[in-house]
């Protein structure tokens, strides 16, 4: 990498530092470019050299998000060469990334909608979400080959199903916590505990 190219990174990467700290204090509707600049302690003018919008802006910040979600998952599948071991890891993966990256977790489960605007942007973070997508389907397609997993089960509808009741698992165990815990006595782990058995019960033989 030049000296240019390392110099044109670490802009773009303070900007995004400071739209998500924006976004996570104000959220991504109340957060404006004057915002970003001031909090990145740029001017105006150079906020645009680098993003033409907050759209760009919002887009790549959920891009990187998605790679790392990719990178967290690959190596949870990986990391145990047994398939439910396996399954426990991705979702404690995905678990952990929603704590660190509720912004992007929401792009990956389909929570917000993604803006045109950023045409570019958008294609590359649908190209990384189906490369996920990809691997949870060849996942799932490793349980059945071990006798594990239902073989009646279409792989990428039920991983599919599978991101849209975690993604509802986990969201609660963070905004109803209170309520979770007063109606059935589960503290957020406990629940999350018993949301990816339950997933986990839908999809293993009996």
């Amino acid at each position: 990498m030049s000296k240019k190219q390392a110099l044109t990174e670490f802009h773009r990467g303070s900007i995004l530092a400071a739209a998500e700290r924006l976004f996570a204090e104000k959220g991504t509707e109340r957060t404006t470019r004057d915002d970003i600049a001031r909090e990145a302690e740029y001017s105006k003018a150079t906020l645009y050299v680098y993003f033409q919008s907050k759209v760009e802006i919002i887009n790549a910040i959920l891009l990187s998000g998605m790679v790392l979600l990719k990178k967290k998952i690959h190596e949870a599948i990986e990391s145990q060469p047994d398939w439910l071991p396996a399954y426990d890891a991705v979702c404690a993966a995905i678990i952990r990334f929603y704590d660190d990256n509720p912004t992007a977790f929401d792009a990956a489960t389909g929570g917000i909608c993604l803006e045109e605007e950023d045409a570019k942007g958008v294609t590359e973070i649908l190209r990384v979400s189906k490369e996920i997508d990809e691997e949870l389907a060849a996942f799932l397609e490793r349980g059945t080959a071990s006798g594990v997993v239902r073989p009646d089960l279409p792989p990428m509808e039920t991983v599919l199903l599978f991101w849209a009741a975690l993604g509802g698992i986990v969201r609660a165990s963070s905004s109803r916590t209170g309520h979770i815990k007063a109606l059935s006595g589960l503290d957020r782990e406990a629940y999350l505990q018993r949301g990816s058995r339950f997933l986990l019960g839908c999809v293993v033989k009996t």
